[in-house]
């Protein structure tokens, strides 16, 4: 039976991000040092049905991580996601904590995500499969957190060592990076960060990202969560796009597209299918690139959502031709695939308000 692995499974996020995997039927493992945190999480999980089994271990502590993620190996099988969520967090000014107490919080942020990481990575490699997510925090760096600031920094150090390594295989490596203090009800509840998980797991391999921030500045009311979740479907495509087209991957480029897509791209012509867009694409002139710039996104229906975005190619000899996109993507097996693309001329203008969601249009058009 797939499986999640959560390891600093508290209350908080780690209690969320099982339950948003439950939710899902993924059997949950969860390593937590304190006994009584374990079973408070676990028999939080009753309701939800899935097979719950809780391993006590320090995540600095090597050789009792390891056998704990032997215990969840044993109970599942190799995981489809691991989720490493232990951190210290405190509040510590430049010179203020001594090398041990340094090293105690590094051992805590980073080394036993690299500990759980060297034990399970391997395998889930190995499969072709699966998610390897740190929690991370500090998108810029705190003086008043200083052992936190470094530990986060070392975060995105490894999760970029990690996904070079692992990454070729097949495991996602990535971070929830959570700038503020979690709290439910919050602009930093839980369950809206758990979101967050589910989100990188499910991502497509073309589209994988290698970090999502959770910010205060982020509106949590229903409908801009829901123009925010568009958007993100709109500019993971989108970026898997650019990276594609960059690298000149016209068969990469096509797998982003439904089999009966509606094409039109920076000529009049107009293109429907697979066949027919990889010829459009194996026609652009050799380094050509492009920038992506999401101005929308919208959910037109069950399973569709649209976008507008600007994109500016770049020839080889520094020519630029500013470009409009409008896409529909549309859910399918496998993840989200554009069913409609139409590039338009754009004026060079910089005001993202040209965007109108309702009202009426502008005199003359």
């Amino acid at each position: 039976m797939p499986g999640v692995v959560i390891i600093g499974a508290g209350s908080g996020i780690g209690l969320s991000v099982a339950r948003r995997f439950a939710r899902e039927g993924l059997s949950i493992a969860l390593v937590a040092r304190s006994g009584n945190t374990l079973k408070t999480v676990a028999d939080a999980l009753v309701p939800t049905g899935v097979p719950v089994v809780a391993l006590t271990a320090d995540s600095t502590d090597q050789a009792a991580l390891r056998s704990a993620l032997e215990g969840a190996r044993e109970e599942f099988g190799v995981p489809d996601v691991v989720v490493y969520n232990a951190a210290i967090i405190q509040p510590d000014l430049p010179g203020e904590l001594s090398v041990r107490a340094h090293q105690d919080a590094w051992a805590v942020n980073v080394v036993g995500a690299i500990s759980a990481a060297a034990h399970v990575a391997p395998d889930m490699a190995q499969r072709g499969s699966g998610s390897f997510i740190i929690t991370g925090g500090m998108p810029e760096p705190k003086p008043e957190y200083v052992s936190l600031s470094l530990g986060k920094a070392g975060v995105r150090a490894l999760v970029t060592l990690l996904d070079k390594q692992y990454g070729p295989a097949g495991l996602h490596v990535a971070t929830v990076t959570v700038d503020g203090p979690v709290a439910p009800g919050t602009a930093f509840d839980p369950d809206d960060i758990a979101e967050h998980y589910w989100r990188l797991h499910t991502q497509p391999r073309q589209a994988w990202q290698r970090e999502i921030v959770h910010s205060e500045q982020d509106d949590l009311s229903p409908e801009a969560s829901t123009q925010r979740w568009a958007r993100g479907v709109v500019g993971e495509l989108l970026g898997a796009w650019q990276k594609a087209f960059d690298e000149r991957r016209t068969n990469d480029i096509v797998s982003l597209f439904t089999a009966d897509a509606l094409f039109q791209g920076i000529d009049p012509e107009l293109f429907i299918g697979p066949a027919a867009i990889s010829a459009y694409y194996d026609n652009v002139a050799d380094g050509t690139t492009a920038a992506v710039d999401v101005l929308h996104g919208i959910v037109l229906g069950e399973g569709m959502v649209g976008g507008f975005a600007n994109v500016t190619f770049t020839d080889s000899t520094g020519e630029s031709r500013p470009m409009r996109l409008s896409i529909v993507a549309q859910r399918v097996e496998g993840g989200w695939r554009i069913r409609q693309y139409h590039a338009a001329a754009r004026a060079e203008v910089t005001d993202r308000s040209v965007v109108r969601v309702g009202g009426t249009a502008p005199d003359g058009l």
